[in-house]
């Protein structure tokens, strides 16, 4: 829990674009790409989780080809924790960041 959090923690200190940013930002947005969901999913559902969780967590799930079966691990996560990650982007100052969650959080068109 504690590796995932601090992944998390890493990654979402990162700028700009949520892909083709500088290598070493890409080391721990690998690193969790190798992360089982269920562990990443417990990891943001933890009491310690925070806002700077929640920006690695979007980093991660909205970037591209971020994890090797991402569209359906995005589709695994449980819609609170869904809407809190797309709210929590929409706050954000990265247009790029807002963009991506739209396109990878929001909840599928009927």
């Amino acid at each position: 829990m504690e590796r995932v959090l601090a992944l998390l923690t890493w990654y979402g200190s990162g700028s700009g674009r949520c892909s083709g940013q500088p290598v070493h930002e890409d080391v721990p947005g690998q690193l969790l790409g190798r992360v089982p969901m269920a562990d990443l999913i417990a990891a943001l559902a933890d009491a310690r989780a925070g806002e700077r969780h929640d920006d690695g967590a979007v980093r991660h799930l909205a970037g591209h080809k971020t994890r090797p079966r991402q569209k359906r691990d995005v589709a695994r996560l449980p819609d609170q924790l869904r809407a809190r990650l797309l709210t929590h982007a929409r706050g954000s100052w990265d247009s790029d960041k807002r963009a991506r969650a739209e396109r990878r959080l929001a909840p599928p068109r009927a």
